[in-house]
């Protein structure tokens, strides 16, 4: 068997996050990323660059609401995505602005960690129930 060294590995992975309904229920949401495989340099520089935001030391970005200070730090694990609508049910694009709205969505920040985390270790996804 062989391997291939790819420079910027990329691959489309679900990201998903629970909601509730204007009815109460609970829903999971569920959209598509697209995740930058980062190398093990990348990743290591990704997790140091974000303890200040994580622990709320960055001085330099005290002013900004978290979902705006985290925006630099998906972009840096995400490039892309599919399924996310706009309220008038148009397609919204994939920039920093609408990245940073969907950041203040509840659960939608802990949904892109826990894909980019699943989609970085490449093992299938594990069986729900018993």
């Amino acid at each position: 068997m062989t391997y291939k060294i790819v420079s910027k590995p990329h691959a489309w992975w679900p990201i998903r996050f629970n909601g509730v309904t204007e009815e109460g229920e609970i829903v999971t949401n569920e959209i598509q990323g697209r995740f930058v495989i980062l190398d093990e340099d990348e990743f290591k520089q990704l997790e140091t660059d974000m303890m200040p935001a994580l622990l709320g030391d960055a001085a330099d970005n005290a002013d900004k609401p978290l979902s705006a200070q985290f925006v630099p730090f998906v972009q840096r694990m995400m490039v892309d995505w599919k399924d996310v609508l706009d309220e008038d049910g148009s397609s919204l694009p994939f920039n920093p602005e609408n990245l940073g709205r969907l950041l203040r969505v509840p659960n939608f920040a802990w949904g892109v960690a826990t894909a980019f985390r699943e989609v970085r270790r490449g093992e299938p996804e594990r069986r729900k129930g018993n």
